[in-house]
């Protein structure tokens, strides 16, 4: 007998077309199930490797799982995300509408809304505030492109939006625009948003932002007015090409 092919992990969370609970009851039942209760749990996961690293200040930042055709998962508001536990997390619709949980939804979940709503593979999002990140995002600038492998394939591009208000229908537009194309996005004068199918993967592309903003700025640093060394050529099409993919599956 041959042994089975070795494979990679999937955790993105798959639901029924067409079969979102409907009744309170239904709501409240999905809402305690076994499969959320996991979401909920890793969300506080990630919640508190986000306030370690030093991503999110006070009970600023927020996490969305999308878990049906219109239902989000959602982290609360006014909690540090360091501290949270799986039943302060809440359940709402795609405009926003709170139907399960019995802390406040974060006032910015429409943004996370705004970009599942315009690109399908945007199944869950990380917004934080990551000390360098943030600063590129309230410049406006973004680092120089080509500089890792994995910066390359895992961000890429990274969009900037304009600064709208926060939770606004406005920043909801602007940035679900631009996470059209792009997996990392700069809030202008805000901090950072980030999407993938599943929450790690977001999470992830958030400590790969981050990092693509350090290199940039140490090379600069030890480079000084020197061309900073950039990966090119067919090295940096096949990068392109593995982004993409990446984009579409992760």
């Amino acid at each position: 007998m041959s042994k089975p092919e070795p494979t990679t992990p999937d955790p993105q969370y798959n639901w029924t077309p067409g079969a979102d609970p409907k009744t309170e009851k239904e709501i409240e039942e999905f809402f305690n199930s076994r499969e959320i209760e996991e979401l909920k749990v890793l969300m506080c996961d990630i919640g508190r490797r986000m306030w370690q690293k030093n991503y999110v200040d006070g009970n600023g930042g927020n996490l969305t799982i999308r878990v049906g055709d219109d239902l989000v998962l959602c982290t609360p508001t006014l909690i540090s995300k360091g501290f949270m536990k799986p039943e302060d997390m809440c359940l709402v619709n795609l405009e926003g509408e709170q139907l399960a949980g019995t802390l406040k939804r974060t006032g910015e979940v429409l943004t996370h809304i705004g970009i599942m709503k315009l690109q399908p593979n945007a199944k869950a999002c990380c917004h934080a505030h990551p000390p360098l990140a943030t600063g590129f995002a309230i410049a406006a600038v973004t680092p120089e492109r080509c500089l890792t492998p994995e910066g390359e394939v895992f961000i890429g591009e990274i969009g900037i939006a304009d600064f709208r208000w926060p939770g606004s229908p406005e920043c909801a537009k602007v940035v679900g625009e631009s996470g059209i194309d792009h997996v990392a996005i700069f809030m202008s004068n805000h901090g950072v948003i980030t999407r993938a199918k599943h929450i790690e993967m977001a999470y992830w592309r958030l400590e790969n932002l981050e990092t693509v903003c350090s290199n940039h700025l140490i090379t600069k640093q030890i480079m000084g007015n020197a061309a900073i060394p950039k990966i090119d050529g067919e090295d940096a099409d096949k990068l392109f090409a593995n982004h993409k993919t990446i984009s579409e599956t992760m």
